[in-house]
C-alpha cells in the first residue's frame, strides 16, 4: 500500500497508483455544522506542541489547539498537507481594524489594506463585500509596492535551517508538500477590485505591465532560497488565479497573453529548472477559453472544474490528454442531494476519468455549509468505493 504521499504524486504524474487520491476542502461552516450535526470534534482536534508560557515558565512543551483536521476522520488525502512557510503578502501589514459598525454589518481594514463589510448574523456563512481597495492608480501602486520587498526577512520563519528543512520535506508521508503563490491576474484583481484592474489593462496598460513585472521578480526572489533549498521535494505548486466567471475568464485570451504570459513563463521556468513541474492552477469559474494559454505559461494541473460554471474534466481530459492533471468536478449540488443523484454524478466522473491517469475526485470546490453530515458520510463512503482500480 502507498503513503499518501506517495499516492497523490503518483497520480499528477499520470503514474499508476494503488488507488485514486481523494481531496475535499471543508470549509469553517461547513465544519462547525457538523459538529452540531454529531460530529465528535475530538475525533479532528488537532494538538500541537508549543512552548509553555504560563508561571513564567518557556521551557516545558505545552498541548495547543491549532486546528480542526478532517481529513484523516474521513480518509481524505490531503493533497495541500505540508506548505512551504513563506510569507508573501504585504510587509508591514496593514492594522485589522474595525472602522464601522452598525446593527447589521461591520466594516474593516484587513491586513492586506482592503475594505471589506461582513454581515453579522451568520458571519461564518456569508462571503464579505470588498467596499475599497488598497490601489486605485499609479500613485497609490507605488506607495503599496513598498510593502513587497522579496528581501525582507520577515518572509521566511525564524527557523528557517536548510538542512532541517530538507530532512522534514524528504521524509513527510502524510499527503504532498505544496508550495503557495498567487498568479498574476488574481494579484492585480485582489489589489484593485476586478473592474478597476480590467479598466486600467486598457486606460493605463504601463501601470498594468508594472504591477505584473515587480510581482514576477517579488514572486521568484521571494521563493528562490526555498524553491532552490528544497527542488523536486515540493511535490506541488499551488497557484491561486481566480480569473474566471460562471460565463468564461475575466480577461481576454489577447490580454492574457500580451501582459501575463510573459511572466507567467518565466515563474514557471524558474520552478522547472529546480525540478518543481507540478504547477496547479486554482480558478473557479469556466476557464475554457484560456486553457491553452495556462498551459504554454506552464501550468499543469487545475482545480476546482466548477460544474455549474460548464466545467467537464472528461471534456478536459479529451481535448488535453496528459497535458494537465485534474482535480475536483464532482457536482457540489449532487453530493447535497444524495441518493441517486449523488450516486451518478460520482459514477460518471470517476469510472472514465480512472482510467486515464491523472485525476483526482472530489467536490467542485469547498463543500458547501448546506451539506449535512448525513449527505457528506453517504458520499464519502460512496466514493471511497469508487477509488479502487480493478483487479
Amino acid at each position: 500500500m502507498m503513503t499518501p504521499r506517495e499516492r497523490i504524486k503518483a497520480t499528477i504524474h499520470f503514474r499508476k497508483a494503488d488507488r485514486l487520491p481523494w481531496y475535499e476542502s471543508i470549509p469553517p461552516a461547513t465544519l462547525v455544522n457538523w459538529i452540531r450535526q454529531g460530529l465528535p470534534a475530538d475525533k479532528i482536534t488537532k494538538i500541537e506542541w508549543t512552548m509553555f508560557m504560563g508561571d513564567g515558565c518557556i521551557l516545558l512543551p505545552d498541548d495547543k489547539f491549532s486546528d480542526f483536521a478532517p481529513t484523516e476522520y474521513f480518509g481524505i488525502d490531503n493533497i495541500l498537507s505540508l506548505r512551504v512557510p513563506l510569507d508573501l503578502g504585504p510587509l508591514p501589514r496593514f492594522k485589522m481594524r474595525i472602522i464601522l459598525e452598525t446593527d447589521r454589518y461591520i466594516e474593516m481594514i484587513a491586513e492586506t489594506g482592503v475594505i471589506a463589510r461582513r454581515l453579522k448574523e451568520a458571519y461564518l456563512y456569508n462571503m464579505p463585500m470588498y467596499v475599497s481597495f488598497p490601489v486605485k492608480d499609479r500613485k497609490s501602486w507605488n506607495e503599496y509596492k513598498v510593502r513587497l520587498n522579496p528581501k525582507d526577512s520577515r518572509r521566511y520563519p525564524k527557523d528557517w535551517h536548510k538542512d532541517s528543512y530538507i530532512e522534514i520535506f524528504e521524509n513527510y508521508q502524510a499527503g504532498s508538500t505544496v508550495l503557495f503563490i498567487t498568479g498574476f491576474y488574481g494579484f492585480g484583481a485582489q489589489l484593485m477590485g476586478i473592474p478597476t484592474f480590467n479598466l486600467m489593462f486598457y486606460k493605463d496598460p504601463e501601470l498594468i505591465y508594472d504591477m505584473v513585472s515587480h510581482w514576477e521578480y517579488f514572486t521568484i526572489e521571494t521563493i528562490r532560497d526555498a524553491v532552490e533549498t528544497l527542488k523536486d521535494r515540493i511535490d506541488l505548486v499551488f497557484w491561486w488565479e481566480d480569473l474566471a466567471s460562471r460565463h468564461g475568464p475575466n480577461i481576454s485570451p489577447k490580454l492574457y497573453r500580451k501582459f501575463l504570459l510573459p511572466s507567467y513563463k518565466r515563474v514557471t521556468n524558474f520552478l522547472k529548472k529546480n525540478k518543481i513541474d507540478r504547477i496547479m492552477m486554482d480558478s473557479d469559474g469556466n476557464t475554457m477559453a484560456i486553457l491553452d494559454l495556462a498551459i504554454e505559461a506552464g501550468i499543469t494541473g487545475h482545480w476546482p472544474l466548477e460544474v455549474d460554471s460548464g466545467m467537464d474534466a472528461r471534456i478536459i481530459r479529451k481535448k488535453y490528454g496528459n497535458k494537465l492533471f485534474l482535480v475536483g468536478n464532482i457536482d457540489k449540488r449532487a453530493v447535497v442531494k444524495g441518493g441517486k443523484v449523488m450516486m451518478e454524478e460520482v459514477e460518471s466522473k470517476i469510472s472514465v476519468l480512472k482510467e486515464t491517469g491523472g485525476y483526482i475526485p472530489g467536490i467542485d470546490h469547498i463543500v458547501p455549509p448546506e451539506c449535512t453530515l448525513e449527505r457528506f458520510k453517504e458520499y464519502a463512503e460512496y466514493v471511497k468505493k469508487q477509488l479502487l482500480f480493478d483487479s
